[in-house]
């Protein structure tokens, strides 16, 4: 959509404050602007009882004062989150190979070059920096799948800050699988991020997940299915301020006979015990479980809670 004048000029205004924002001091920008985005984010209370309701459910055995010092770590996790995104802001190459160091990286080339693939991460750490491993395999084209935001302004500007390299193209979720049938067989990276709450359907499946009956988007485990495609799990473990480690484990081989869900199952296993080693990296703000097989019921008569194990 073309942005109007008085949009573009918001969009060029906001880019140049943060593009100021991004060439100051690291020290700066993580140990005062970090701290100050926190404080405010601790007094409006955002989205407190979200985050305190999902925390308490995944972890029934901490009491209040542990539940409250998670959500005050993950509020410093947001507040980092959003400084690393403002640091992207042209960002220069040397900044961008910094941020991320891809253990595996040999290894996932050797075995996916020129052939497509399937990238699935979560809302982990700083999820902006999982398309700079475009920037690893310029043999493929990664495609970037997103949720378009309702402000233009925001989504040209998140665009901007997602073209991390030349090989990367930005899909919105409803448009993904069109443009992989018209361009697969290219060495296609498909990067997938499913951990959010999905549209609820008839036949939504649920797995137990964070100690709570939960449903996921089952595109990847579909697409990887019908095309024959592996999946790697972007493991993510934070080393510093700013800076990750992540090793792409493999998930489904491309090959393997599996039952119905199980892709989706092995995913959700990955990612919650991903989730247990540093809780506070997640995104716990997203009202994750707003569905149940509660409200399944209810809306379509009945319910496929089958995998509670």
């Amino acid at each position: 959509m073309t942005l109007k004048w008085y949009q573009k000029v918001c969009l060029e205004s906001l880019w140049a404050c943060l593009f100021l924002l991004s060439h100051t001091p690291r020290f700066f920008r993580y140990h005062m602007l970090k701290p100050f985005i926190a404080s405010i984010l601790i007094l409006v209370g955002y989205r407190k009882k979200v985050i305190t309701r999902n925390l308490g459910k995944s972890f029934p055995e901490k009491n209040h004062a542990e539940i409250k010092t998670l959500r005050r770590r993950n509020y410093q996790f947001l507040a980092e989150v959003i400084v690393d995104t403002i640091s992207l802001v042209g960002a220069s190459e040397e900044r961008k190979q910094k941020a991320v160091n891809w253990i595996n990286a040999q290894e996932i080339r050797e075995n996916t070059d020129g052939k497509d693939w399937i990238a699935m991460g979560g809302h982990y750490g700083c999820w902006e920096y999982l398309p700079l491993w475009s920037m690893m395999q310029p043999s493929n084209t990664f495609m970037s799948v997103y949720h378009p935001l309702k402000s233009i302004v925001f989504e040209h500007f998140y665009q901007r800050i997602r073209k991390v390299s030349e090989n990367i193209v930005q899909i919105p979720m409803r448009n993904a699988i069109p443009h992989y049938l018209r361009n697969r067989n290219k060495g296609m990276i498909l990067g997938l991020l499913s951990d959010q709450s999905p549209h609820l359907r008839e036949d939504t499946h649920w797995f137990k997940f964070m100690n709570q009956d939960t449903a996921f988007i089952d595109g990847a485990e579909n697409i990887a299915l019908k095309y024959k495609l592996p999946i790697y799990f972007a493991h993510t473990t934070k080393i510093a301020p700013g800076r990750y480690e992540v090793r792409l484990n493999q998930l489904y081989d491309g090959k393997e006979a599996v039952a119905p869900h199980e892709i989706t199952g092995r995913y959700a296993r990955m990612l919650e015990s991903m989730i247990k080693e540093c809780p506070e990296l997640w995104m716990w703000s997203h009202n994750r479980w707003k569905h149940t097989p509660e409200k399944q019921t209810r809306l379509f008569g009945k319910s496929t809670l089958t995998d509670t194990d």
